[in-house]
């Protein structure tokens, strides 16, 4: 059976794939710097490599984008895409309609959108490419052909103007990647009396509020794209939506046209979700072994907090007329007292009998310093 990687300059694509289902087709665009590209293909140990057909295109500088605005991401709200690997995912036209590869420029297949609705109750799909407009200054048909722009499914408010509902998309994702997701807009619903506003979504993130797309393109039938990037989830699923706005009247509504879903390389420059998967048991494994480490030592600190603390407690209990700073009761070591730290007790204690000097202590009774003592403590 095969087995096999396959990489294009510097970035692995597929990684250990097996032929163990239906023919696939793959898709990937590589930002090409020298002046060739290079794939390779490996085979596995005992096994061999092999592939039916290839394509290669030259793209648009217009089709990738230098960089998108970023959701739900901890790498920041924007992210540079030139310097990635990216693999269409999905490629979907909405309003129940595909279009095939002699339909679009750079020989495109966009799928059906049907398949991937949650409710299918609440839309209707729409078709009027004539009203389609390319203008100068928006997108050409490299970003996507007539037949995209000029169907859509949209919100089915005729009968409810109260409804409040979003038109759902569902798909199957990777984990532990993150992804290019392109909306495609188009008002072909041509009703100059009634502004078309809604609202985009992927997940739960709010992408886009209020979408005007006459704002935005200052005339009916104008394409527009968007892209935004998203971090998938770990549950493997993708989905985005359209929903009615509190600004549109009468009715509310909300369209989409296209979509397109492209994976984009993660930091080991891999497109495979088995690079995806040692990545994150590998990141997983530097948590553990950190917080193991930050444990012991915490462990260790306090261990040899409390031993200080048990052994200063013994040496008081051992000697409690040295750790109290008294004078022994017994007259044959009461000189020590007189040199270091112990002078000062001696001194409040010389204070206390009015005395003028050591040597004042010629006559004195130890028995009267320790009355003496005794007075000054009680103070």
């Amino acid at each position: 059976m095969a087995k096999f990687s396959v990489s294009a300059q510097n970035f692995t694509l597929i990684r250990e794939y097996r032929l163990e289902s239906p023919p696939i087709v793959k898709e990937y665009s590589v930002n090409v710097t020298s002046g060739s590209l290079v794939l390779t293909f490996t085979p596995s140990v005992n096994s061999f490599a092999f592939i039916n057909a290839l394509e290669v295109f030259s793209l648009p500088d217009e089709l990738i984008p230098a960089g998108a605005r970023t959701i739900n991401s901890l790498q920041g709200n924007y992210k540079n895409l030139w310097r990635q690997a990216l693999e269409t995912v999905e490629r979907v036209n909405m309003g129940n309609q595909t279009v095939s590869p002699q339909n679009d420029t750079l020989w495109r297949f966009w799928v059906s959108d049907n398949k991937y609705l949650i409710h299918n109750n609440l839309v209707t799909f729409v078709s009027n490419v004539k009203a389609v407009n390319f203008t100068g200054a928006g997108p050409t048909e490299n970003i996507a052909p007539s037949l995209v722009y000029g169907t859509a499914t949209r919100l089915n408010s005729d009968f409810d103007p109260n409804i409040n509902a979003n038109v759902t998309w569902l798909f199957d994702v990777d984990p532990g990647f993150e992804y290019l997701v392109r909306f495609h807009f188009c008002d072909i619903l041509s009703n100059p009396h009634f502004r078309l506003y809604f609202n985009v979504y992927i997940g739960s993130w709010l992408v886009y509020q209020n979408l005007d797309l006459l704002k935005l393109t200052f005339s009916l039938g104008a394409p527009y794209f968007m892209d935004i990037i998203t971090r998938a989830s770990d549950t493997g699923m993708l989905n985005v939506s359209v929903g009615p706005s509190n600004v549109g009247i009468p009715y509310p509504n909300a369209i989409l046209n296209g979509l397109e879903i492209m994976k984009i390389s993660n930091s080991e420059d891999s497109l495979d979700v088995l690079d995806s998967i040692s990545s994150r048991s590998s990141e997983v494994k530097v948590i553990v072994v950190v917080g193991l480490t930050v444990g012991l030592f915490i462990i260790v600190v306090l261990a040899l907090v409390l031993f200080l603390l048990c052994r200063r407690r013994k040496l008081d209990h051992a000697d409690p007329l040295k750790s109290e700073g008294h004078f022994p009761t017994s007259g044959g070591g009461n000189n020590r007292y007189f040199n270091g730290a112990n002078t000062s007790k001696f001194g409040v204690l010389a204070r206390g009998l009015s005395l003028e000097s050591v040597d004042d202590l010629d006559g004195v009774s130890m028995s009267k310093v320790f009355a003496q003592m005794v007075r000054e403590e009680m103070r």
